[in-house]
């Protein structure tokens, strides 16, 4: 059936919302345990308890009016609400436990009505009991949710008649004075996760969202009214129970409400329609939650299907049926108790956190009718995480382990599915807010990491370039593949943009973690400068620049020109000459070819030692090799050596030798022919005429050698802070 449809034939604010979610608020926990809470914690304690439950179920209702009021939800409520805002594997994570609680939930409530019956017929076998009860709700149910919702109506009349009962009772013998505070009994963190399923109900409306006239409206108004009569009616209870009966008498009788009511006979019948209807508003929701799931592809497609007018998921009520008869022939009320807490808090911390996300991402799209801060939302998941770790952190711990399953599991499956959700305004408004940080806090050197331009041109000849870039980086910095087109904008911008999404997909398969940029430059050296002064977001400045080395010699003076102008602009410059027979060998020799800590060979140790860190190097040597002229220069530059590595802290050998009149490319071609990679020194022509000069004589020196690295020191950059300890 189409939205619209639905929409039309759909069910109020009250009969839809509240109704459901206020019979289930008022179920087992009202009749059967807050007695119990009391008598354990004392009245301050119960009241305590009260309040920290409804400032959970509080905040939670005002994140669902918010969200609620900004997009339509459909099928699936706490579920799609999720998905919708963190995106289909975060709504994967929670929705399959929402769904689990719930199927829970009517086992739970069944039980609380058999427990309820056992005291007038303690003979019957309360599993057989709750069986035939599972099948009559089931059918109910399989019926259609409008025959669910007209039976509610009943339940309403009766649990305010047993209400009345009850305050209009009182005991013959109250207590000389309240108990305030008891610590003899069940712990704080015991009590609270039996007492919480009482105020799980606001989701009970929330589910039938799918079965609403008017979500948007309905949704807001009946959670929230639920939630506050709920919670003067749990606030009023445990006050009344206190004035007239002791601690040991509410601890040890569950039937306490019995005692004290006007009509005891009204309060079967309350709880019997309160513990029905919250089952049966169970047996409705969890069905539309694993119908959500499965339209999702997030589950079995089968369950998706819907039949008649109404689109009614009875393929998924049949499985919520399995599901609480089996609990109904496993559990115990005490025992399922604090797993629905588990389950519940969990969903209602990540609906929290949706919300409060959302509203601080201050997205364009998401604009609510119901405006609440996201503080609120953000306190509320606080809450819920906090709550779950005190009652048991180890059940907390497997809670989150198993949604962190379903949510990677999810995210691999649904990899390019999207709805629009919070994602990318929440990653935007991050990213927004860590830059303007880092512009109001001011850079220091130690602090310094490679941010890297590739200029690569075509990736299929020069790969070599991103995997060396991708080598020094790993996760300590950024990586911009930038790929130069030379023409014009009128020429280009079409085949711009085919080879952009080209590279965007080939890169976040091979290289999730490199951005790539294509730009149409008129001429490539003089545009590559220009793009590169373009990269960049405040302060996220590029700070060095990985390219070949020059392959036409007749084009050294441009090409000088622009790695001036690249450490002009204040970038270092990796200028790769790349051995294709050897590539990067084995990776098993760095050797550092030295001329002096400030002549470029502080940011020469940081690659090498970034370059060991990664595995294609990880077992590599590393060697730091100079040239003397005379042999009492020796040991003078050996100890420096020695001095400068001790200090860096570095796992490098040194190596002086003596040059002999020896030309210098003749001892690298003899000192690194079996090395992997060499890093080189990078000094610049200081005059244009002398580029021609400059390329012969660093060609002379490349033919020798393996795959190097010639390695310019941006003006800006400062080794020493990073390389040594400041005294």
């Amino acid at each position: 059936m189409n939205d619209t449809a639905a929409e039309k034939t759909g069910f109020g604010t009250f009969a839809g919302v509240f109704t459901p979610s206020i019979l289930t608020i008022l179920g087992v926990i009202l009749y059967l345990r807050v007695g119990w809470v009391v008598g354990n914690v004392g009245l301050l304690g119960a009241l305590l308890i009260v309040g920290l439950a409804h400032l959970i179920s509080l905040t939670t209702g005002f994140s669902v009016a918010s969200i609620a009021t900004n997009r339509t939800v459909r099928t699936g409520g706490a579920y799609f609400m999720i998905s919708r805002s963190l995106g289909p594997a975060a709504g994967a994570a929670l929705g399959i436990p929402l769904y689990l609680a719930q199927a829970i939930s009517v086992t739970f409530y069944i039980i609380g009505f058999t427990e309820s019956l056992s005291q007038l017929a303690p003979s019957l076998d309360p599993r057989i009991l709750g069986s035939v009860t599972c099948v009559a709700l089931g059918l109910i149910s399989y019926r259609s949710a409008a025959t669910a919702i007209r039976v509610q109506y009943f339940v309403m009349a009766a649990i305010g008649l047993s209400l009345v009962s009850i305050f209009m009772g009182g005991s013959p013998n109250p207590p000389a004075g309240i108990s305030w505070w008891n610590t003899g009994g069940a712990s704080f963190a015991e009590v609270f996760a039996v007492f919480f399923p009482a105020v799980t109900g606001i989701m009970a409306g929330v589910s039938l969202s799918g079965d609403l006239k008017d979500p948007r409206r309905s949704l807001p108004i009946g959670t929230i009214a639920a939630i506050l009569v709920g919670m003067v009616i749990y606030v009023s209870l445990p006050i009344w129970l206190a004035l007239n009966y002791d601690s040991q008498t509410l601890t040890s009788r569950l039937d306490v409400v019995w005692l004290v009511s006007r009509i005891p006979a009204l309060i079967y019948v309350g709880i019997w329609g309160a513990t029905l209807s919250s089952a049966l508003g169970s047996f409705l929701a969890a069905p539309r939650t694993l119908q959500a799931l499965a339209r999702d592809r997030i589950g079995f497609s089968i369950f998706a299907r819907g039949h008649g007018p109404n689109n009614e998921p009875r393929l998924g009520l049949i499985l919520t049926f399995v599901l609480a008869e089996a609990g109904i022939l496993l559990g115990s009320l005490d025992m399922i108790a604090p797993i629905l807490t588990m389950f519940f808090l969990a969903t209602y911390g990540v609906t929290n956190l949706a919300f409060g996300l959302e509203q601080w991402a201050s997205s364009p799209n998401f604009r609510p009718a119901f405006r609440v801060p996201s503080w609120v939302g953000l306190l509320g998941a606080l809450a819920c995480f906090y709550v779950m770790s005190i009652i048991n952190l180890l059940a907390m711990l497997v809670a989150l382990l198993i949604c962190l399953g379903i949510y990677l599991t999810a995210k691999r499956r649904l990899l390019d599915t999207t709805y629009g959700d919070a994602r990318h305004g929440l990653w935007s408004a991050l990213v927004l807010t860590s830059l303007q940080q880092l512009r109001r806090t001011r850079f220091h050197g130690l602090n310094w990491r490679p941010h890297l331009v590739v200029l690569a041109g075509n990736l299929a000849k020069r790969s070599y370039l991103l995997e060396l870039g991708s080598a020094i980086v790993q996760d300590r910095g950024m990586v911009t593949y930038l790929h130069l087109l030379k023409g014009t904008v009128a020429q280009e911008a079409s085949r711009r943009r085919e080879i952009l999404k080209v590279l965007e997909h080939q890169f976040i398969e091979d290289y999730p973690h490199v951005f790539c940029r294509v730009d149409i430059v008129d001429d490539v050296y003089r545009g590559a400068v220009s793009s590169v002064m373009g990269q960049g977001l405040g302060v996220m400045e590029p700070n060095t620049v990985i390219l070949g080395w020059l392959t036409k010699p007749e084009r050294a003076g441009a090409y000088a020109r622009m790695l001036g102008d690249l450490l002009n602009l204040d970038r270092s410059l990796l200028v790769v000459h790349f051995d294709p027979e050897r590539g990067y060998g084995m990776g098993r020799r760095i050797d550092i070819w030295w001329r002096g800590l400030r002549s470029n060979g502080a940011l020469m140790l940081m690659l090498a030692f970034l370059l060991n860190s990664h595995e294609r190097f990880h077992h590599a040597s590393i060697r730091v090799i100079t040239a003397v002229e005379e042999e009492r220069q020796q040991s003078e530059a050996e100890a420096r050596l020695q001095d400068i590595l001790l200090k860096s802290r570095l796992d490098i050998t040194s190596r002086v030798l003596l040059r002999n009149h020896r030309p210098i490319h003749e001892i690298m071609r003899e000192e690194s022919r079996e090395s992997d990679l060499a890093l080189v020194g990078l000094q610049l022509p200081r005059s244009p005429e002398e580029a021609a000069g400059f390329v012969e004589q660093y060609a002379r020196i490349l033919e020798s050698l393996p795959t190097t690295i010639l390695v310019g020191s941006a003006p800006s950059f400062v080794g020493t802070p990073v390389l040594f300890d400041e005294e």
